[in-house]
């Protein structure tokens, strides 16, 4: 479980230096709107050309959500859920 926790941590570190890139860029090219940066933007569409020929339309709309919602919200919610469950488990 000490594993879980420390990737708990990593996870929400790591959402945490994405949104804080995220503002200082947004300050930084002089009244710019905040970009959210998408695991679409970071690794291409190509890479997730795969979710379309799923059958399931809910399982699809849902992968899609994934994969288009911002990267930093994405690693903070699975770095909390990560912690809960090291919380719950913990011995």
């Amino acid at each position: 479980m000490n594993q879980i926790k420390w990737l708990g941590i990593f996870m929400m570190a790591g959402g945490l230096c994405i949104l804080g890139y995220q503002g200082i860029e947004s300050i930084m090219a002089e009244g710019a709107p905040l970009h959210n940066y998408t695991l679409i933007d970071i690794f291409g569409k190509d890479v997730f050309a795969w979710h379309s020929s799923i059958p399931v339309n809910a399982i699809g709309n849902g992968i899609d959500y994934i994969i288009t919602m911002p990267t930093y919200g994405l690693l903070l919610i699975v770095g909390g859920v990560f912690l809960i469950i090291n919380g719950i488990f913990a011995k």
